[in-house]
């Protein structure tokens, strides 16, 4: 396959991914901080959290993947990837919520958008670069 079509397929399929983990982020952070009253930061905690497994297991599994072990170094460096992007999207969400004034799911939609870039450049190149199995 032309390596240009082959990283366009990668991210087209991360993208996808991230609909779904957005999805469960979303539908986590819902129910806690507008449902249930929770504290919005301890929303963002889990259901970033919750996220980052549904993301880790279909990423790992279809779109970079990636061989080996389910607990391995590609894990810790995913784990390590997604607490910085959770920490940057919370101080995302602080300056849209508390500073900016945006409403709960504004504010979290701001967050999780500002962070997909970097954090799709950062699993292709960083957490997963070295696995790769050829498409079918």
């Amino acid at each position: 396959m032309d390596k240009k079509l082959h990283e366009l397929l990668k991210a087209a399929r991360f993208a996808v991914v991230g609909v779904g983990n957005t999805l469960v982020d979303l539908g986590v952070f819902t129910l806690l901080a507008q449902v249930l009253g929770t504290n919005v930061y301890l929303a963002q905690v889990l259901g970033y959290s919750a996220g980052t497994l549904n993301s880790y297991i279909l990423n790992r599994s279809w779109t970079f993947r990636a061989g080996g072990r389910f607990f391995s170094p590609t894990l810790v460096k995913f784990l390590v990837l997604n607490l910085c992007m959770l920490g940057f999207s919370t101080a995302v969400l602080y300056l849209a919520y508390d500073r900016g004034g945006l409403p709960k799911l504004p504010a979290k939609v701001v967050a999780t958008g500002v962070t997909m870039v970097v954090s799709f450049l950062l699993n292709r190149f960083w957490v997963f670069g070295g696995g790769d199995k050829p498409d079918t």
